[in-house]
């Protein structure tokens, strides 16, 4: 009688202890992660497991932690190939390449022949300026789904993910706002803005100067589009779901030339670049003030949507 309430008092203190280990796993105490020799800070939910990441002449670490319904997972990584003229927009373009085609094949791999063409990784959208240069992705993989974010600072590059089972509770923006690179990372690679080009004067104050650049309110009559190309998709952009509007301003010259292209709003996976490429080969026929061939200011807006 003894064994068997000995048991039975040994069961339900192994059933209690199971009880509280699941709940702290569902409810996780969350912790700063900022491992040696590392450049970053970040909240996850326990202590992450720590995995050496090897693609091609990308190499690093990856953090995973995992709570009962999502995995939490940042990789610190360094690109060999980097060069310090790399454009921006198209080292983000070849991260999101990297994370789809290189860090998540083998996920994707084990997906069965029916779900594998439903795996898909769509933009969202470009993240403030604020600091590192960085986007936003949503991702499906088979029935879990999720969301990355990942930030490039020269030849370093940081991608967070969250990935979760259907109808999971997850905390996937305290995961993403904790994240801070050290004070000591390197400054991100700077966005080239846009100028006035060569030919064109600036804006003047005399009136009788029709060599400068007006605006719509001043010329007797606006420049008139006689062929406007719409611009075509890339194969990168369609692969990333990519959709939106490019913003331009641009002079449409006096002489039938379309310059000083300035980038309002854009667009990633080379859609931008298809947007100036169309607005170069705009033809039209020149503002006119006082009867006089003018140099003017427009505003052209590119809508790309896939079908």
């Amino acid at each position: 009688m003894r064994l068997l309430l000995t048991i039975g008092l040994s069961l339900c203190l192994l059933s209690s202890i199971a009880s509280q280990a699941m709940a702290q796993y569902q409810n996780p105490e969350w912790i700063e992660v900022s491992p040696a020799g590392e450049s970053f800070h970040v909240s996850m939910p326990n202590t992450p497991k720590v995995e050496t990441e090897k693609q091609g002449a990308v190499s690093g670490h990856r953090y995973i932690a995992l709570t009962g319904v999502a995995t939490y997972t940042l990789w610190s990584i360094t690109n060999a190939n980097y060069r310090t003229d790399q454009d921006t927009d198209a080292y983000l373009d070849a991260t999101a390449e990297l994370l789809w085609e290189g860090l998540l094949r083998a996920a994707r791999e084990q997906l069965d022949e029916k779900a594998r063409p439903l795996a898909r990784m769509t933009y969202v959208r470009e993240l403030p300026p604020e600091g590192l240069a960085g986007r936003e992705y949503t991702l499906t993989v088979g029935e879990v789904t999720g969301t990355t974010e990942f930030f490039v600072a020269h030849e370093h590059i940081y991608v967070l993910l969250v990935m979760r089972k259907p109808g999971g509770d997850w905390s996937r923006e305290k995961f993403f706002t904790s994240f801070r690179p050290s004070s000591d990372s390197p400054a991100p690679p700077k966005i080239a803005s846009g100028g006035l080009g060569p030919g064109v004067q600036g804006v003047s104050p005399d009136p009788t100067d029709y060599n400068r650049i007006f605006t719509g309110r001043e010329v007797t009559q606006k420049a008139r589009v006689l062929e406007k190309a719409e611009p075509t998709y890339t194969e990168s952009a369609r692969k990333f779901g990519v959709e939106g509007r490019v913003v331009m301003r641009a002079v449409f010259t006096k002489n039938g030339e379309v310059t000083n292209l300035h980038v309002v709003s854009k667009l990633p996976h080379g859609l931008t670049q298809k947007a100036i490429e169309a607005a170069r080969a705009i033809r039209f026929t020149p503002a006119v003030k006082d009867g006089q061939p003018v140099s003017m200011w427009m505003e052209l807006q590119y809508n790309f949507h896939l079908y």
